[in-house]
């Protein structure tokens, strides 16, 4: 069954090779991360706190939505910054940012998942990359795809725990990300086992890093804390060698993207479908 979900739908979003190169090299500036996150590796603090005082905040996306004229983004950046959107196969936008730091642009509609790297150009001629790539879904739904971490999915929070997406590399060592009460504590069970718990942000998100590798096959996850639970049944496998940036393709209850990382490994995340 390894490998199966990707016989059929797969999106061929980039057939120029020499486009490797490159994108190795923005992914190394973009990500911020090495694949060893993936084992729990806490990010180290700056040697001099004091060489941060001119750091800029990389631009973000902070809505998307499908509509009849395609997929609308919105998102943050300085003020007056000079915004792009560059995806692999060459699809590139150009925006600025307003007087407040709101930028938003308009993609036209597609049937396939899309990515696209996310930076910003500041007043004094500073370039900034956004962490990792933005992953535009054929329904107007964006997540953040982050090397070595779980992906974050830009939606609204939830009151009940839900999983939003999943993600884990060719040996299987995997995280988890979903939305539940803001600042309470949630648990994860694999096939009814215990895997993993945490804290929920008071932003409604939460990150888990599950605890020991998870097997290729189909898995019963489930998430439960103090406002409900849920269950979803999942596939894991290892992705496929790549010949281009990424392939998406839909597997089990949602997106499954494999995308290549800066440590020259290919990270798997499956974006999953709301809860009904």
């Amino acid at each position: 069954m390894i490998g199966s979900v990707f016989l059929k739908g797969v999106s061929s979003i980039v057939s120029s090779r020499g486009f490797l190169a490159i994108l190795a090299a923005l992914t190394l500036a973009a990500c911020g991360q090495s694949d060893g996150a993936w084992r729990g590796a806490a990010p180290k603090a700056p040697a001099d706190p004091a060489a941060e005082a001119g750091y800029l905040k990389p631009p973000t996306l902070t809505a998307s939505r499908r509509d009849a004229d395609g997929v609308f983004l919105v998102g943050q950046a300085q003020p007056g910054a000079a915004v792009r959107l560059g995806s692999p196969n060459g699809e590139l936008l150009n925006v600025t940012a307003d007087i407040a730091g709101q930028w938003t642009a308009r993609l036209p509609p597609s049937e396939a998942v899309r990515l696209f790297g996310l930076s910003m150009a500041a007043g004094d001629g500073r370039q900034v990359q956004a962490q990792g790539y933005l992953a535009i879904l054929p329904d107007g739904r964006a997540a953040q795809l982050r090397s070595g971490a779980s992906t974050q999915v830009i939606r609204t929070g939830s009151d009940a725990p839900q999983i939003l997406s999943i993600d884990f590399d060719r040996d299987g060592a995997a995280s988890m990300a979903g939305s539940a009460r803001p600042s309470t504590g949630v648990s994860l069970r694999i096939d009814r086992a215990a895997r993993g718990a945490g804290k929920v942000d008071s932003q409604g998100r939460f990150h888990l890093v599950i605890d020991r590798p998870v097997s290729p096959g189909n898995h019963r996850f489930e998430v439960a804390g103090e406002s409900g639970e849920q269950t979803l049944v999942a596939p894991v496998s290892p992705a496929p060698p790549l010949d281009q940036p990424f392939r998406a393709v839909r597997s089990g209850p949602g997106w499954r993207i494999d995308w290549m990382t800066p440590g020259g490994g290919v990270q798997s995340t499956l974006i999953l479908d709301p809860a009904q």
